[in-house]
């Protein structure tokens, strides 16, 4: 995603625990990417795209709590049981929406980019003809507008679900997950749920 967004302009800091892995990445990218570490990355952006096992949400909002708060936080994170333990079960039962929020409190959370791999969002990127859609949801106005740009800006459409709670309609094993269609397609199947 950090790629498509330079790609369309934006300044990007690519963060990592090995800050110093990503760099043929930023390289490669020019004058408007760098790498960091996790907690450069939150002091540098304005929106933050996280992207990493679910387990490993509690642990960064303890740790980076003063730094997430206020951000926009683009939550492309899928909870997954064999891989995450127990806070998968919590993010099933609450909601994964209701739960990133919990464990990202003070951070404006939309959900995004989490219904694909970041091989099959890169592919459908920009495609010719329609574009494909992606699925938002979030429960703060401004975040919900600046993710809407930066899902168009990466070359999709974006889809607003509703609020937080609504991401379960788009979590993995739910109705809108894993789908390759477009804004118009993906809208006409949101009335069929509700």
């Amino acid at each position: 995603m950090g790629t498509l967004w330079v790609k369309a302009g934006h300044q990007v800091l690519f963060s990592s625990r090995h800050p110093e892995e990503l760099k043929s990445l930023v390289d490669g990218l020019g004058p408007l990417a760098r790498a960091g570490t996790v907690k450069e990355a939150l002091t540098f952006g304005d929106v933050i795209l996280i992207g990493v096992p679910y387990g490993a949400y509690p642990q960064l909002g303890k740790d980076y709590a003063r730094e997430f708060a206020g951000k926009i936080v683009l939550d492309a994170g899928n909870a997954v049981l064999r891989r995450d333990g127990e806070i998968a079960n919590e993010a099933r039962e609450n909601g994964i929406g209701i739960t990133s929020a919990k464990y990202l409190p003070g951070a404006r959370i939309v959900r995004a980019f989490n219904t694909m791999s970041f091989r099959r969002l890169a592919d459908n990127a920009n495609r010719p003809g329609a574009r494909m859609a992606i699925p938002i949801a979030g429960g703060n106005k401004e975040a919900i507008s600046v993710a809407q740009a930066l899902v168009r800006d990466a070359g999709f459409d974006p889809v607003v679900i509703g609020g937080l709670e609504s991401a379960r309609i788009f979590a993995q094993g739910g109705p809108l997950y894993g789908q390759d269609i477009t804004a118009q397609e993906m809208q006409q199947r949101l009335k069929s749920l509700r």
